[in-house]
């Protein structure tokens, strides 16, 4: 009986990583699916806990670290449009290439374009890869640290499945 539930906790350890896929189906499915499955579940070990501080800690970091390079890309080009004034608005109502006279804007444009959005992709790299290595992880029953990770929710690290009721963290 005791290792069917430490596989059950391992399962649910690992399903809380693979529910961050969710934002593939809706808006903030990455946060809402796994701190569902996290919280019905956290009280029956402090693997489970722990794995689902950890997902949710690396999924808020990764939505963080999106909308920052979606404001700075969106804001670089929008002030770029903007700085190049009533003359560039001219040139896209007549038909011709708008950036003929200053091409300057152009190239700052397509380049904080090109970084901001090279970025994002390989922060959804980064997040596919690692939330796989931490689903096995999980079912193997060891712990795991996301890298690039901002610790919103503390964490207490377990370092392999347990049956063991979960203490409560000692805040002194």
């Amino acid at each position: 009986m005791e290792k069917n539930q430490q596989n059950n906790h391992t399962s649910i350890a690992a399903a809380i990583h693979l529910l961050t896929f969710g934002k593939w189906i809706f808006p903030l499915g990455n946060l809402i699916l796994p701190i569902i499955l996290w919280t019905v579940n956290s009280k029956k070990s402090a693997f489970i806990d722990d794995h689902g501080k950890e997902a949710v800690n690396f999924q808020l970091s990764m939505t963080l670290y999106t909308v920052i390079l979606a404001f700075v890309g969106g804001g670089i080009i929008i002030g770029s449009m903007i700085t190049g004034g009533p003359l560039l608005w001219e040139q896209f109502d007549s038909g011709g290439f708008p950036f003929a006279n200053d091409m300057g804007i152009f190239t700052t444009i397509v380049a904080s374009g090109f970084i901001c959005g090279t970025a994002i992709v390989v922060l959804s790299i980064t997040d596919f890869i690692c939330t796989i290595q931490a689903a096995l992880h999980a079912r193997e029953g060891r712990s795991y640290k996301y890298p690039l990770t901002i610790n919103f929710v503390s964490r207490q690290v377990v370092p392999e499945a347990t049956n063991a009721p979960k203490e409560p963290l000692n805040n002194n």
